[in-house]
């Protein structure tokens, strides 16, 4: 059964991963695709290479801005940090799950939505085992939910592997992004928890961050329409 999503615009629907090296080729790739997509990934190599001026040209053109730095660092720390986003075109911001963690970044107030990384997607059940977790990935990803949501997060990073549980389990009332995804005829790359957008959709996923399918394919733009066609086509059937 497929699960019924919000009420999210199409173009917004993709949050575009714009893991590059350098400002000028983050904005040359926001032009190129923002016709299409309306919503960017800066992550941590981004930020540190453009800071402020990347975020905020970004917005200027009337574009979302997920600022992925996932931090985490003692409370007081993240809330001045968060606080430091306000105004500045942020849409989305991630901090990792650990309870004491969200509570600061909510604590900041800072009019940005949080969102608490669960797992890595790059994460598989060997990396848990060298870290003594007994469990799944699965259950450590549904604990850290729990608890991050108990917070008043906003939303969860996940991978769609785990998105059905977390909506069975925790409800339709927050946002939930999924990286990880990848079209059926993609490159898994380093990721290990993977889905292609349809079924990440069908499962409960409001946002698909997707860099490489599409910064990578032959006919970046086709790639781009055919991702969006499988989004809709599932959420018709919603």
């Amino acid at each position: 059964m497929t699960v019924c999503a919000k009420n999210i615009p199409l173009n917004e629907r993709i949050i575009f991963a714009l893991d590059v090296a350098d400002p000028e080729t983050a904005i040359t790739l926001v032009r190129q695709f923002d016709d299409q997509i309306r919503f960017f990934k800066i992550g941590l190599q981004l930020f540190l290479a453009g800071g402020w001026p990347v975020v905020e040209q970004i917005a200027a053109r009337g574009n979302k801005v997920m600022l992925d730095l996932k931090l985490h660092d003692i409370p007081a720390t993240v809330r001045l940090a968060v606080a430091q986003m306000a105004d500045r075109g942020v849409t989305l911001a991630t901090v990792h799950g650990y309870a004491p963690v969200v509570e600061a970044a909510m604590a900041a107030d800072s009019g940005i939505q949080i969102l608490a990384v669960t797992v890595l997607t790059s994460m598989g059940e060997a990396e848990l085992a060298e870290l003594h977790f007994s469990g799944t990935v699965e259950d450590l990803v549904l604990d850290r939910a729990k608890k991050a949501l108990a917070c008043g997060c906003h939303g969860l990073v996940c991978s769609a592997r785990e998105a059905r549980r977390l909506r069975r389990e925790c409800g339709n009332d927050f946002l939930m992004v999924t990286p990880g995804i990848r079209p059926a005829d993609a490159a898994a790359n380093d990721q290990q928890r993977i889905a292609t957008p349809g079924q990440a959709v069908a499962d409960g996923a409001d946002y698909l961050v997707i860099g490489r399918p599409i910064r990578d394919a032959a006919e970046p733009h086709a790639a781009v329409a055919a991702i969006l066609a499988e989004i809709e086509q599932t959420l018709s059937i919603c």
